[in-house]
């Protein structure tokens, strides 16, 4: 009696299987909606953005942009001054996948979007109500820069420093007269860490002369005013803090103007960051850029919202927007959590198991 009721539990078992394998995925595929981004989530505007989801509703899918400045009902990431409530289209393929590239270079308005966290909500055009969403941190390549001396004069060796907030190799600068005429041309190395130092002797008469910071990867660019007097007889020494002498000779030993380590322009009423964790040594990232481990003192922050991360392993991620004030410091403290060891076993893996336990109980009895 028993060894005929083994093969029936063994079929049931086996039955059980196959209806979890074949009817689970669809049952989790239908009626559902996702988005995700490609790359850390932070962007520079100008950068392109691919996105990818699915739509199991229905055949095309529906984009819509929300976050500071932006109606609260969302715009096609397109046009950002369309009507409110619409969006863009994006067509779903037969496997139910869909694909997205926004090119902020090419959106109109683009360059006033604020640096922040926004969001991109999709859905099916057929059933708004089933949607999903994903938020990513946009902000502006943007330049500081110093020129000293200035005001200079003929022969003086000026040095432009500076630092650039976003990943570029080399800065091109340009000068130009008050008529707009291109005087000099020149591009500089940037390092690692954005900062970058060049200098040139001046050989322009007295006046006043543009100089403009940029760079093929950005939309917008930095324009300094350099005057150039006769003598510099009555002029009042410019305070030169913040950055590094440099003498010709040191600029001529390579042929290029030397790079000694600067400290960075100031932020006009930047704030601070004072960052500690529970445990410290926390790695800690701003904007996701790497910027040292707790506990972390950051002067110079620009004013506004920044995302924060505090790494740590064996420890669960601390994630959060945190506002910097200006002229103040902001102080965050977290106590991280320990990350839970182990898995859960999914009900495959349980009733594999049982079964396994079952044919060697099965293969027990028929030698007996």
């Amino acid at each position: 009696m028993c060894s005929k009721k083994v093969p029936m539990l063994i079929s049931g078992l086996l039955l059980l299987i196959v209806l979890i394998v074949c009817i689970v995925p669809v049952s989790g595929e239908s009626g559902s909606m996702s988005i995700s981004f490609r790359g850390d989530g932070s962007y520079y505007v100008g950068d392109s953005i691919i996105f990818d989801g699915t739509n199991y509703v229905g055949n095309t899918t529906v984009i819509v942009l929300t976050g500071p400045g932006l109606p609260a009902a969302g715009v096609p990431p397109y046009i950002l001054n369309g009507l409110a409530g619409t969006g863009e289209t994006v067509n779903t393929d037969s496997s139910g996948t869909w694909n997205f590239i926004w090119d902020t270079s090419l959106t109109p308005g683009a360059s006033q979007l604020n640096p922040s966290r926004y969001t991109l909500t999709v859905f099916d055009i057929s059933n708004p109500m089933i949607n999903s969403s994903t938020s990513i941190y946009l902000r502006q390549p943007g330049f500081y820069t110093a020129i000293t001396p200035n005001p200079a004069v003929l022969n003086d060796y000026v040095q432009l420093t500076g630092k650039v907030d976003a990943a570029t190799n080399t800065i091109e600068i340009k000068v130009t007269d008050a008529s707009g005429n291109l005087v000099h041309s020149y591009e500089a190395p940037v390092s690692a860490n954005g900062y970058f130092q060049f200098g040139f002797h001046v050989d322009m008469s007295p006046g006043t002369y543009t100089v403009t910071f940029s760079s093929p990867l950005f939309q917008s660019s930095l324009s300094k005013s350099l005057t150039i007097v006769a003598s510099n007889a009555n002029l009042t020494p410019l305070a030169t803090s913040g950055t590094t002498t440099i003498t010709p000779e040191q600029a001529l030993v390579t042929g290029t103007p030397a790079m000694p380590q600067v400290t960075p322009p100031s932020v006009p009423n930047a704030g601070s960051l004072m960052i500690s964790s529970t445990p410290t040594g926390a790695s800690v990232y701003v904007d996701s850029m790497p910027d040292g481990t707790t506990p972390l003192t950051l002067n110079g922050v620009t004013p506004g919202t920044h995302h924060i991360d505090i790494k740590s392993p064996g420890y669960l991620t601390v994630s959060m927007d945190v506002v910097v004030a200006e002229n103040k410091p902001t102080e965050i403290s977290p106590e991280m959590v320990k990350a839970p060891f182990g898995m859960a076993i999914s009900p495959l893996i349980a009733i594999a198991g049982i079964l396994g336990a079952v044919l060697i109980i099965a293969a027990k009895k028929k030698k007996n």
